[in-house]
């Protein structure tokens, strides 16, 4: 009888620990990964893929890896890029009120539609293995100096299988 008074006693006063109202951490750890997600081109539909380069990096080291193209690796596993080598190059800017703008060297029409896709899914990519909330970011492609076109893309609702959604183009998710 004193054994179960005494495991009561212990019970109830626990280990000594006493509750405390919840404590503040900070921000959870973003970028995470082994490297940035760039989308290429696998049987003519957008694949992501994490390119493995040890530290995550940013949305511009990103596209300039994209306008690089696949690695040898990356082709003989069937990947490809509807961006012509070294024909374009990018200037990222930063995440703005929900938008980021990328201008590029050429002129938009120069690019074909899944080239573009590839530009802007992965910004999109990048910028939510940063922590953004990709269905709310909006990529502004604007074309080399003195052409006016402007095209804009966004992800809101994208799908993991890529189709498109009613508001504009979807990327699709790393699965």
């Amino acid at each position: 009888m004193r054994w179960i008074g005494l495991l009561l006693v212990l019970v109830l006063a626990g280990c000594g620990v006493r509750p405390t109202d919840p404590v503040s951490a900070g921000e959870p750890p973003v970028g995470a990964a082994p490297g940035p997600i760039l989308v290429f081109l696998q049987a003519g539909k957008l694949q992501p893929v994490v390119r493995e380069t040890g530290r995550l990096g940013t949305p511009a080291e990103a596209v300039a890896l994209l306008l690089a193209g696949p690695t040898p690796q990356e082709d003989a596993a069937g990947l490809s890029s509807g961006l012509p080598p070294g024909a374009v190059g990018a200037s990222v800017g930063a995440l703005d009120q929900g938008i980021v703008t990328v201008n590029l060297t050429a002129p938009l029409g120069f690019l074909p539609e899944l080239a573009k896709d590839q530009i802007v899914c992965t910004v999109i990519a990048v910028q939510a293995q940063t922590g953004a909330d990709a269905a709310n970011v909006l990529v502004r492609l604007v074309g080399a100096p003195g052409i006016t076109q402007a095209d804009e893309y966004t992800t809101t609702k994208a799908r993991p299988d890529g189709t498109d959604s009613e508001r504009g183009r979807s990327c699709p998710l790393v699965r």
